[in-house]
């Protein structure tokens, strides 16, 4: 009997395709070795923008919000929020929202009570907040020749640098010491600064630096005696660490960066977009900042490599969401402190599908009835940040092995919560299954591994039941076990058991 060979087929050839032995993968996690403790956690965009910018020009920042005093809406929004463990939050404003004159501040219009909203829920869970001002957007702090263009006002670096900080400092007074937030911990002043596209630019639209509006920012929190610290450059997309730009670390207490654009290595992306180069930039931003007791962020993330812009499905994709999950599991090995993933709440239909959760029928311009998660996206996320704690330890790892033609395809890293909960993540990136063997060294006591795992074949499920499928009873000295990756897969082990139900983990 004649066996079937599967062939390829290649245009002007036949080739018999040589068959795939199983890569083999050996992770060992020292139990008794802490690389370093992160200053944040995992978590995902809010934004209390509501009043739309023309076009595309504030992306996808805006809309999908359920009304201020809309309790039934917000309450599911949490619930989610609570259900996926988000800890690390990017919270996005714009400076119109609370001073839309010079010096007249408005702190009860509808959009301040959307952010009242999020910072409340953030106050209650022990949500680190990343507070982002996106820009200004005001008619009364623009270069002239902007202002009576909304799509190019919103573009406008501020015309008084003086003015726009002692704006930038009033807010942080107000959220701080009238509203007594203590989820606060980093202020952003503008998102992406120095790009053609970008909010901080002159009359003719052009880039400005964005270093006199972080020295600025400073001084005037400093004159007010406020201590929160400023994060910047907030640049995007994952550029070289280059010493010689750097003219404001005086000004700064953490260094934040954005990632839309990293790829698999090998799927064609750019070479300054594959995984391992936006990985090793990751890792010198994150030596840099460490260098200098500054914290590192990836404080949006996502990508543009399968599809983006209007209602493309590409953001929320398998193929986008698994990636993203091999960066968040290199970049905590990488040395990166905290992961905002881009979006929480989004419309969708702006610059592409970035939410986590449906809020928006698009169709009809209207919120949806009954808020629900999107597919890919939410459900992968969900492995990364419901079984993470905020503030947890990384444990030493070492890999043997994962690689397929060449080219490494299995991430994993290894945390230990503040309260000694074990979470080792796992993805294999690639088109074939692993046999892994995992062990720890130097494990002080028993304990129980429960997976949870996701597999290609429940792409574009609408719900998935996360549970644990397995549990790996280890003991000192026998803290070994063999498992399948499968193919294109995110793979959890945790001592955390929850069950489908059970909200994620955030602060300990």
């Amino acid at each position: 009997m004649m066996s079937k060979v599967p062939w390829i087929v290649v245009p002007g050839l036949f080739l018999a395709a040589v068959p795939v032995l199983p890569a083999t993968v050996n992770l060992r996690i020292d139990a008794g070795k802490s690389e370093r403790t992160m200053s944040g956690g995992l978590g995902a965009s809010f934004h209390a923008i509501e009043t739309p910018i023309p076009g595309s020009e504030g992306g996808s920042g805006w809309g999908a919000n359920p009304a201020p005093d809309d309790e039934t809406g917000w309450r599911s929004v949490f619930h989610y929020a609570d259900w996926l463990g988000l800890d690390w939050c990017r919270v996005e404003l714009e400076q119109r929202m609370y001073e839309p004159a010079r010096g007249h501040y408005d702190w009860n219009g509808p959009e301040m009570r959307i952010l009242y909203r999020i910072l409340d829920w953030a106050e209650a869970r022990r949500v680190d907040v990343f507070l982002q001002q996106m820009w200004g957007n005001t008619a009364w702090n623009a270069y002239p020749e902007l202002r009576a263009d909304p799509a190019r006002r919103v573009h406008s670096a501020p015309l008084s640098l003086d003015d726009f900080a002692d704006g930038t400092a009033e807010l942080a007074s107000h959220l701080l010491r009238v509203k007594k937030y203590t989820c606060i911990r980093w202020l952003s002043v503008n998102n992406e600064p120095g790009e053609s596209f970008s909010w901080w630019q002159d009359a003719n639209l052009h880039p400005l630096s964005i270093t006199p509006g972080l020295k600025a920012a400073r001084k005037a929190l400093d004159s007010r005696h406020i201590a929160l610290p400023i994060s910047g450059p907030d640049w995007t997309d994952m550029p070289a660490l280059i010493p010689s730009k750097i003219d404001f670390d005086p000004a700064i207490g953490a260094y934040d960066l954005h990632s839309y654009w990293a790829d698999f290595d090998g799927h064609g992306s750019q070479a300054q977009y594959s995984m391992s180069t936006t990985v090793a930039r990751l890792a010198d931003w994150a030596a840099w900042a460490h260098a200098r007791h500054k914290p590192f962020f990836l404080s949006e993330l996502g990508t543009m490599a399968y599809g983006w812009g209007g209602n493309h499905p590409g953001p929320g994709s398998y193929e986008s969401s698994l990636k993203n999950a091999s960066l968040v599991v290199r970049g905590i090995n990488a040395g990166v402190d905290a992961f905002n993933r881009w979006s929480f709440l989004n419309r969708g239909d702006l610059d592409g599908q970035w939410q986590l959760l449906d809020t928006w029928d698009a169709k009809n311009g209207r919120l949806l009835p009954v808020f629900k998660p999107h597919p890919n996206a939410f459900w992968m996320w969900a492995l990364l940040s419901r079984y993470t704690a905020l503030r947890s330890e990384v444990l030493r790892i070492r890999r043997q092995g994962g690689e397929v033609n060449g080219i490494q395809r299995l991430a994993a890293a290894a945390l230990r919560s503040p309260k000694g909960q074990f979470t080792i993540l796992v993805v294999n990136e690639a088109m074939e299954d692993m046999t892994g063997t995992i062990d720890f060294i130097n494990l002080a006591h028993s304990i129980e591994l429960c997976r949870y795992r996701i597999t290609a074949a429940q792409r574009d499920a609408a719900v998935i039941d996360l549970k644990a499928d397995k549990v790996f009873a280890l003991a000192p000295g026998e803290a070994s076990w063999q498992d399948v990756l499968p193919a294109r897969s995110v793979t959890v082990y945790s001592t955390y058991r929850l069950a489908p139900a059970d909200n994620g983990v955030q602060a300990e």
